[in-house]
């Protein structure tokens, strides 16, 4: 049956969902606001297929099980060996995007245009990032013949992405940082040369052990905020290994061509310099 929006408050009570996406609901997200003035939404979805839809279709092994949707409050959860209520919900959310693609948008514009209007009273700066765990081409997902971006011209979107194709024919308001996998090394290097950032996963304990360089292109810290639109072209955006709960998988990932070491000889032993 298909299912109508109406208004958020009663698409919360026909689907049992607190909300699609939101802000400030990651520590990532938070960073954003202190360091960069800017409020950001963002959709966390079930990754892969681990909702029986695949929103990652240039995902590897490797970035399956080291996935960031097992870490933080998710990861808490499953460490205490609890049912997820995250992972739960991120599944139906993804399924209802695809099942209930009219109604799932229609939420979504209404969700951005209430949280654009929470920014502009707080005096703050309104971004989106609709790929939180996922890797959605939204350019393709139109509402009566527009996609989100041409729908919110005025709103700056950034996402990471392990699909070079996206690259091509990008929107002018959408901001993409391909992701570094291991397995795609020529693609990084050809989307570094035409003035794109990479992603790159490192094996550090802290911030400050990140690599000057790496393949020759010069690396900056990842994670002080997750506000990617600002940084310099053609650069590396280095970022420390997060902890997922599984640990056998921590492991494998750890030693997998995913994650670099610090000893790697791609990388310059001159460490970063964080300023």
């Amino acid at each position: 049956m298909t299912m109508d929006f109406t208004t958020i408050a009663d698409a919360k009570k026909q689907t049992g969902l607190a909300y699609l996406g939101g802000v400030n609901i990651s520590a990532k997200m938070i960073k954003n606001k202190k360091v960069n003035k800017q409020l950001t939404y963002i959709i966390y979805l079930a990754p892969a297929n681990t909702s029986g839809y695949n929103v990652c279709s240039h995902s590897t092994p490797e970035c399956r099980m080291g996935c960031l949707a097992t870490s933080g409050h998710a990861g808490m959860e499953i460490m205490a060996g609890k049912t997820s209520k995250i992972v739960d919900s991120r599944i139906k959310k993804t399924r209802l995007f695809y099942e209930q693609p009219e109604f799932f948008m229609q939420w979504l514009i209404a969700e951005i245009k209430a949280n654009q209007a929470k920014a502009k009273k707080q005096n703050l700066g309104f971004s989106v990032r609709l790929n939180g765990t996922a890797d959605i081409d939204w350019a393709n997902v139109l509402v009566n013949g527009q996609n989100i971006f041409q729908i919110f011209s005025d709103v700056q979107f950034y996402d990471y992405s392990k699909s070079n194709l996206k690259f091509n024919n990008k929107p002018n308001n959408y901001h993409l940082t391909y992701s570094f996998t291991g397995r795609n090394t020529n693609q990084c290097i050809e989307l570094l040369n035409r003035g794109f950032n990479v992603a790159v996963v490192f094996n550090v304990k802290r911030e400050s052990d990140l690599p000057k360089t790496f393949m020759n292109y010069p690396v900056i810290n990842g994670d002080e905020t997750d506000f990617r639109v600002l940084d310099a072209k053609g650069i590396i955006i280095g970022l420390k290994f997060k902890h997922i709960a599984n640990k056998q998988a921590e492991k494998q990932v750890l030693n997998s061509c995913f994650v670099v070491q610090p000893t790697d000889v791609r990388c310059n032993v001159q460490q970063l310099e964080l300023v």
